[in-house]
């Protein structure tokens, strides 16, 4: 029995090694030309053209072509059966072209297509007095920040981003002024009849949006955006992207309706700038981006239903050529809420990290 079940083990094994090696065997090099791609064609054409003067890539009309390496591999350097020096230059021929005609060619790194990132910080912000005047950059508050980014990119050079965030941050706000003076009996005209009062919501609703507080608010986002230019060299140093952003941010009170939350919705253009290639990393925090959105408040300074231009900004301040957010770095940002009437502005200094970091310092690890 023992006999039995030993040699059943080792037909088992064997035949096993076999399909690896058989596998591997027959597991092809491949290399991916993207015919929009110009320099990668060239380079392609002329080291294979130098053997085979009839190849050519890219046929009307394609997008992408697939070259099988090994074929080319063996006309390079013929021999059959093939000795152990032959199969080596066969290698290296593969490895050389694949590095040296790939440098445009997408092959996403190792790694998640999510990455995240958290900042604390200091922030300057917009002051009204209860007179509604604005009085400058005169609040002084903490400032926080979080933010999930996961990024997917096509072949085709087109990059897709969802981004997940919220901002802690003090905020004009428009609050109900009391009024602590003695009651006084009401005016009345020279027949002794009281004057006719105008309804309470015209004389309290402003013309235009306007504040007369600061309170802190808690502003969560989500934004959607696709990539329409990169840089010339197509290395995505840097790029613009175009989609929509929706939120909502915490109310000063709760209103008679029971509601709590102001949203907000529109579209959105943003830049991003990286510094370095990020070509074939799936994702990272940029250095530096700028974002410009067009946006419907539910409610902003008092009145309903507001159209306002939002911009928001931030730059890494020192010199590190790339921007992993797992190491720290301090970054300088703005903030502003532009268009008819009140507008909100500020500037916050930070320091950004990623959650991973966080957690290392916590616990250890």
């Amino acid at each position: 029995m023992k006999t039995s079940q030993y040699s059943s083990i080792m037909i088992i094994t064997t035949t096993l090694l076999t399909a690896v090696t058989l596998t591997k065997a027959n597991a092809s090099s491949t290399l991916t030309v993207r015919c929009a791609d110009a320099d990668q064609q060239t380079c392609v054409e002329t080291e294979i053209q130098s053997f085979e003067a009839s190849f050519n890539t890219c046929s009307a009309g394609r997008e992408i072509d697939t070259i099988d390496l090994d074929h080319f591999a063996v006309k390079k350097h013929p021999g059959s059966p093939a000795t152990a020096v032959t199969e080596t230059a066969r290698k290296d021929w593969i490895n050389n072209l694949t590095k040296n005609c790939a440098n445009n060619y997408y092959k996403p790194s190792d790694g998640s297509s999510w990455t995240n990132q958290f900042m604390v910080g200091y922030s300057l912000n917009s002051s009204y007095n209860e007179d509604n005047e604005h009085e400058g950059l005169q609040e002084q508050t903490p400032f926080a920040q979080f933010g999930f980014d996961g990024r997917w990119r096509s072949e085709s050079g087109n990059t897709l981003h969802w981004e997940i965030g919220g901002l802690f941050a003090s905020s004009p706000t428009l609050t109900d002024s009391e009024d602590n003076s003695t009651p006084t009996e009401p005016a009345t005209d020279a027949e002794g009849d009281q004057p006719e009062e105008m309804p309470e919501d015209e004389t309290s609703k402003p013309s235009q949006p306007t504040f007369n507080d600061v309170s802190d608010s808690l502003d969560i986002y989500t934004k959607v955006t696709t990539n329409f230019w990169a840089d010339k060299d197509d290395t995505l140093k840097d790029y613009f992207t175009v989609g929509a952003l929706a939120g909502f941010k915490t109310r000063d009170s709760i209103t008679d309706e029971q509601d709590a939350v102001v949203h907000y919705y529109g579209l959105l253009g943003e830049y991003l700038y990286f510094g370095n290639s990020t070509r074939n990393a799936k994702n990272s925090i940029p250095r530096g981006k700028v974002w410009v959105s067009y946006l419907n408040f539910e409610e902003y300074g008092g009145l309903e239903d507001q159209k306002r231009w939002l911009i928001r900004g931030e730059w890494q301040l020192n010199n590190a050529p790339d921007a992993d957010p797992d190491e720290g770095r301090f970054v300088v940002g703005f903030k502003a809420n532009l268009g008819k009437g009140a507008d909100d502005v500020g500037i916050f200094f930070a320091y950004r990290s990623g959650f991973d970091s966080i957690r290392s310092f916590i616990t250890g690890n």
